[in-house]
């Protein structure tokens, strides 16, 4: 089943550790893709070195964009192992070929620079994506606790910089926050329905990671 979407935050951060700042954002109206910058994200993120999207001036807040500004960031269908990234995403293979549904659902992620972009995604019955969980370099938590499908619960936090902070939680114990943008569908009618499966652990010394499965599941 292919995941529905209001809009796609384009998200940035200065450096790795340091919160993530919500600097524009995608909106589709039919096959027609609109951008606009949100400005008190982008002031913000201007006083730390941001400069703009390559492509999306921050002189014009509002831009009619092309898909071809992403996709460098889409993975590649043709690679040996795109099986295995298709399945790690959770993507639905017979929509690979539409690249704004491989934007939202793998974050457009890349090595090269800071910035993600995080779908809003509409809570409804079937609904599945992943997402890494934010926030662990400051909680602690110890990732030998979890291992692939434990079961993570999570808890609404009005927190003082972020009213949609959702806290992630293992038996009670702080891991981490469910991502900006991917937040907002747990306030939404019909949450408690959503379920926390861990999907993938990288745990080093010097880097950390954890992926989780976010889902719908109304029989529970």
């Amino acid at each position: 089943m292919k995941n529905s979407f209001k809009k796609i935050y384009l998200s940035w951060r200065p450096s790795k550790g340091l919160s993530r700042l919500m600097v524009g954002e995608i909106i589709i109206h039919a096959e027609v893709i609109n951008f606009r910058y949100i400005k008190e994200e982008l002031n913000k993120a201007t006083k730390l070195g941001f400069s703009g999207y390559p492509g999306l001036p921050i002189d014009k807040p509002e831009h009619l964009a092309s898909l071809d500004l992403f996709i460098k960031r889409l993975i590649n269908t043709d690679r040996s192992d795109a099986e295995f990234l298709l399945n790690f995403w959770e993507i639905d293979s017979n929509y690979k070929e539409d690249k704004l549904y491989l934007l939202a659902m793998t974050q457009g992620i890349m090595q090269t620079d800071n910035f993600e972009f995080l779908a809003n995604f509409e809570l409804k019955e079937g609904l599945t994506f992943v997402s890494d969980v934010a926030g662990l370099s400051h909680s602690k938590f110890d990732l030998t606790k979890v291992k692939i499908g434990s079961e993570l619960t999570f808890e609404k936090e009005n927190h003082i910089k972020d009213k949609d902070a959702v806290k992630v939680l293992f038996k009670g114990e702080l891991v981490g926050y469910i991502k900006k943008g991917h937040n907002q569908i747990f306030h939404e009618e019909g949450s408690l329905n959503i379920k926390i499966e861990v999907k993938h652990i990288t745990n080093t010394k010097v880097f950390k990671e954890l992926y989780v499965k976010i889902y719908s599941d109304s029989s529970k």
